[in-house]
C-alpha cells in the first residue's frame, strides 16, 4: 500500500497564533507514524511529548531547551526527542515534524 499526499490534500491545524501544523500523514493513514510541516513565528512553548519526535528544520532557527541544555537547531539540522520528554522550544522556523506513534493515536 502507498499513498501520495499532495500539498493540496494536507490539512492545517492552528496550534497557536504563532504556530501552525500542516498535516500530511496522520493517524487516519497510519497509527504508527505521522508527518507534518510546522511553521512558527516568534513562538515559545513548553511541551511534554507523548511520542518519539523528530524535528528537521527546513528554514529559520528552532531554539530548544531540554534536560537543562539549550541548543539552536538551524536549517538542515535535526533533533530527536524521546517520548515523555519535557522541553521548551520556540523561535521562527519551518520544520518537518515526525511523530511515532502517529500524533493523536
Amino acid at each position: 500500500m502507498y499513498k501520495i499526499i499532495r500539498n493540496s490534500d494536507s490539512t492545517v491545524r492552528e496550534i497557536a497564533e504563532t504556530y501552525q501544523a500542516r498535516n500530511y500523514i496522520t493517524k487516519d493513514l497510519s497509527p504508527n507514524v505521522s508527518l507534518a510541516i510546522n511553521t512558527a513565528k516568534q513562538h515559545k512553548e513548553l511541551e511534554t511529548t507523548q511520542y518519539d519526535r523528530i524535528y528537521y528544520v527546513i528554514d529559520g532557527e528552532l531554539d530548544i531547551t531540554i534536560e537543562g541544555e539549550t541548543a539552536k537547531v538551524n536549517a538542515g539540522d535535526s533533533v530527536f526527542i524521546s517520548k515523555g520528554s519535557e522541553y521548551h522550544f520556540g523561535g521562527t522556523f519551518e520544520a518537518v515534524v515526525v511523530n511515532q506513534p502517529a500524533f493523536g493515536a
